[in-house]
């Protein structure tokens, strides 16, 4: 071959490098093509990747040659793929020379998976959980990189503070270009690991129940569960800040119970700090004639158990929250202040280091075919004309409660307490019982026969007084003792205990004549109002007395014809002569005849007299008769 003429070589070293499509390759272009002829920057990457073509043979002039990036582009020589897929390059060149191909790959990888967690010391532990790339790129943030293949052990890293970092994660793939997304998250080194805490846990049916805690970022929690409370704690899953409310299924709560602990994990050193024990309670309701058992089996809580109970209606719900307090050791419990025929449902919680427990809910309709307790304790008060009657609240559903006088109804009540009005207490006693109709149609009427007390009494013309009164039988228990009061004009006087049922004093009080008396029964039982009988009002006897004749003499011995008594306040004597004539009065019980008319001596004789007289127990009495009036 001859050789070429300097001005040939002069223009084909200025084609070969004002021509760009005949350049040679530069050192980013690392990837050849099926024949060689070409070559590519990047074969694989995530969606976004740009690929540029250079021809490795100087020698082929590729002004015609023609290019497809597999996507039905129009790019010559660079190409972004915008969609992911595996596309073929090929090129064909200008003949006789053959095309050539090779194949591109454009990935949809997602930001890599990675959890941080706290070690003691302010170190940190990153858990790749990804598995999309060949290798790792971890930048701690702390001006630290570290990177790992995919499987290898989890890095850690320890800080020089506890400042805020981000921490960022790129993953990247061999003989691929790191264009795919990073993923990054914020961590705060701490000294030493928090435990958890587990604030609530509620049973949700016979094979789930609601976990929840209280947690802390970045610390490895492993949940951990003891069947019945018994043998060594095992682990049931892993959670984290993020699980605010947790689910544990496939649990046995119809016949077991459950506890569980939260167990806060050191992964660098593998050192565990425990939450409080928190366990599931499993009630069970079985209805009963007259009672709801309700049942429950757990682990003894920190405190008592707080019983929930709620009055279930097709309109309303009635709860009493907590409806009873029961001892942290006790399992069962016997409700039998029911309505009968009516749902109730129960549920119970309690504490454990904390957090609180609770049951689910059980409900059943009640049910009872035996009488009702009867009323054994009753309290009759007798009030003016009418008798009160209180008993105490008994313990079932009472529909009504039938009032019998002497066997004979003569009312009814809701509530435990009755008036029977307009009774003649003054002239006798009075028996009552009290029937129970109960809400399943119930009757007891095997109660007490309570009869009132009745009091009685008198003055003798000594002023001493003499009572007496039925012993009451209305209480079971008994009467511990009787209690006599004494009233002046309504007001009390003073009272005496009595241990049977009479009782009599003298009553010498010279400015009382009208005396109050009243006796109640105080039973045994003192969470009983007492038995009260009538207010007897008893007047001592004024003893009115006068002479049958007076001696007018002047020796002063019966000179003056009186009409005398006690407790008079009103008083109006007339004396008259044997024709009839009215020859003296007198309105003061001091004021009496001397026997003379005008300073005149009258004759011996009969005289008449009348007097009108008012005691101060308000009682009049007229008194007629005759005396003699004697001379010597």
């Amino acid at each position: 071959m001859k050789p070429l003429k300097p001005y040939l070589i002069l223009l084909t070293l200025f084609v070969l490098t004002q021509n760009p499509l005949m350049a040679q390759c530069g050192p980013q272009f690392n990837y050849s093509s099926d024949a060689g002829r070409f070559m590519v920057n990047e074969i694989k990457g995530c969606a976004g990747l740009t690929v540029e073509i250079c021809i490795t043979d100087p020698a082929i002039n590729c002004s015609s040659c023609s290019f497809d990036f597999g996507d039905g582009s129009n790019d010559v020589f660079t190409h972004t793929y915008t969609s992911t897929g595996t596309f073929r390059i090929t090129v064909i060149f200008p003949n006789p020379i053959p095309p050539d191909f090779i194949d591109i790959e454009i990935t949809d990888k997602q930001a890599p998976n990675f959890s941080l967690y706290s070690c003691a010391g302010g170190n940190v532990k990153v858990d790749i959980l990804d598995t999309q790339y060949d290798n790792y790129q971890i930048d701690f943030g702390d001006g630290t990189q570290q990177t790992i293949t995919q499987g290898a052990p989890d890095p850690e890293h320890s800080y020089a503070n506890n400042s805020p970092r981000t921490v960022t994660v790129k993953g990247i793939d061999n003989n691929a270009f790191d264009n795919c997304p990073v993923a990054t998250d914020s961590f705060t080194p701490i000294n030493t690991i928090p435990p958890a805490a587990i604030t609530s846990l509620s049973v949700i049916n016979d094979s789930q129940l609601e976990l929840r805690y209280n947690l802390s970022p970045d610390i490895l929690y492993r949940l951990e569960i003891q069947p019945n409370g018994v043998g060594n704690f095992s682990f049931l899953k892993q959670i984290s800040q993020a699980t605010l409310i947790d689910t544990a299924s496939n649990l046995n709560l119809a016949n077991t119970y459950y506890c569980f602990r939260v167990a806060s994990v050191d992964p660098c050193t593998n050192n565990t700090v425990y939450s409080n024990t928190i366990c599931s309670i499993n009630l069970s309701l079985t209805v009963q004639d007259g009672f709801n058992n309700i049942s429950w089996s757990t682990n003894n809580p920190a405190s008592n158990f707080s019983l929930v109970r709620s009055l279930v209606t097709d309109n309303s719900r009635t709860t009493l929250d907590p409806y009873q307090t029961i001892g942290n050791t006790l399992r069962t419990y016997d409700d039998s202040d029911l309505q009968c025929n009516t749902n109730y449902c129960y549920s119970i919680y309690a504490t454990y280091g904390g957090g609180v427990s609770m049951s689910s809910e059980q409900c059943g309709v009640s049910i009872r075919t035996a009488a009702t307790e009867s009323i054994d304790d009753l309290s009759l008060i007798v009030d003016d004309n009418n008798i009160v009657l209180e008993w105490p609240l008994p313990n079932t559903d009472v529909s009504e409660y039938v009032i019998r006088r002497d066997n004979v109804k003569v009312g009814s009540s809701q509530t435990t307490t009755y008036t029977d009005e307009g009774v003649n207490v003054q002239g006798q006693s009075y028996c009552y019982s009290i029937d129970i109709l109960d809400q399943c149609n119930n009757v007891n009427n095997l109660g007490v026969n309570a009869c009132s007390i009745y009091l009685e009494g008198a003055f003798d013309n000594n002023n001493v007084v003499s009572l007496s009164w039925n012993d009451y039988s209305g209480f079971q228990n008994g009467v511990a003792n009787y209690t006599v009061e004494k009233f002046y004009q309504g007001a009390s006087a003073g009272s005496q205990s009595s241990s049977v049922t009479n009782f009599s004093e003298a009553e010498n009080n010279p400015a009382e004549q009208a005396i109050g008396y009243r006796v109640t029964a105080i039973p045994v039982n003192s969470t009983l109002p007492p038995a009260v009988s009538n207010l007897l009002i008893l007047a001592k006897p004024n003893n009115i007395y006068y002479p049958t004749a007076f001696t007018p003499d002047g020796n002063g011995n019966n000179d003056v014809f009186f009409v005398k008594g006690q407790f008079i306040v009103s008083y109006s004597l007339q004396i008259f002569n044997r024709w009839g004539q009215m020859i003296f009065t007198s309105d003061n019980i001091e004021n009496g005849w001397d026997g003379t008319i005008n300073g005149k001596p009258q004759p011996e004789g009969t005289y008449i007299f009348n007097v009108d007289i008012t005691d101060l127990a308000g009682r009049e009495f007229k008194k007629n008769g005759s005396f003699l009036l004697l001379r010597k």
